[in-house]
């Protein structure tokens, strides 16, 4: 059953319970009538039980297409954050029940709880960045947190990481768009990647970013890979830098890694440090739900 097929079926049962429910009503008030002749009565409590028949099916056709909804869509969800300051974050766009839905991070997954298997398990990865820990390492963690308690490994589908996710760029713009002026421009700094190629997030964001703010210089650069983020710095036009960190969290890259006011003060700019990504989504979250 398709999933937006769901609300259209269940409206047709309470359309048809309360069509049933008034029209025993009104047969009802019909048949207090003393002169109402035996053959109209007869067809009046035929009505009646035609009414209540309707009402029926539509009640259980409602719990049927209930069941049907949860079996089909039932499945467990496993928060994976990279370290234990991410644990409150939530995967962006996404409703899950709270029952359904199993938190950890990479460094704790043999102690935490764990989906059972009667159903398949989302994995939501959030970490920044595409690579080894959310790819490989990730995977072996969780196969050997359930072989480690000699627990059956449920289907695991894995999601994108966090910061591959759009909301991303429309919190940041959201928060960037009041701080600009003509001289601004966005410096997103990332923190790059082991790997041959560079993570894919950090471009894709700043791709989105460029869409949500026309007109706005938006540069990026990674403080362990080429090009480093100094020397995007000084490469950018724009006198006045917003300093964006494409980070999960608060921590020791944004209090060692990232250009500072002085380093952009001997480039002749001024330089404006916002809070990580992710903290931008938390915020931009909580202002939806307001």
């Amino acid at each position: 059953m398709r999933r937006h097929l769901i609300p259209i079926l269940l409206s047709l049962c309470a359309v048809m319970f309360l069509t049933a429910l008034v029209g025993s009503v009104y047969c009802g008030q019909a048949l207090a009538n003393p002169a109402l002749p035996a053959e109209k009565a007869t067809h009046l409590r035929h009505l009646i039980y035609f009414h209540f028949g309707v009402a029926q099916l539509s009640v259980i056709g409602t719990g049927l297409i209930l069941f049907l909804r949860h079996r089909r869509w039932r499945r467990y969800y496993l928060v994976v954050s990279y370290n234990e300051r991410g644990l409150k974050l939530n995967p962006p766009g996404i409703r899950m029940p709270s029952a359904r839905v199993y938190r950890c991070h990479l460094g704790n997954l043999s102690e935490s709880e764990l989906p059972p298997a009667g159903a398949p398990v989302l994995v939501y990865p959030m970490f920044m960045l595409s690579g080894h820990s959310s790819g490989t390492k990730l995977e072996q963690a969780i196969n050997e947190a359930y072989a480690s308690r000699h627990l059956p490994c449920p289907t695991l589908y894995y999601q994108p990481v966090l910061g591959a996710s759009p909301w991303l760029a429309k919190a940041a713009a959201a928060h960037i768009r009041p701080l600009l002026n003509e001289n601004s421009g966005v410096l997103v700094v990332a923190h790059g990647s082991t790997l041959t190629e560079a993570p894919p997030e950090p471009a894709l964001f700043c791709r989105r970013l460029r869409e949500l703010l026309p007109g706005t210089e938006v540069a990026c650069g990674y403080f362990s890979q080429a090009p480093e983020a100094t020397d995007v710095l000084r490469s950018m036009r724009s006198s006045h830098i917003l300093l964006l960190p494409f980070l999960l969290t608060e921590g020791i890259h944004t209090t060692r890694d990232l250009p500072t006011a002085e380093t952009a003060a001997a480039c002749g700019k001024t330089l404006t440090r916002l809070p990580v990504v992710a903290a931008l989504l938390a915020e931009h979250s909580s202002s939806d739900h307001s």
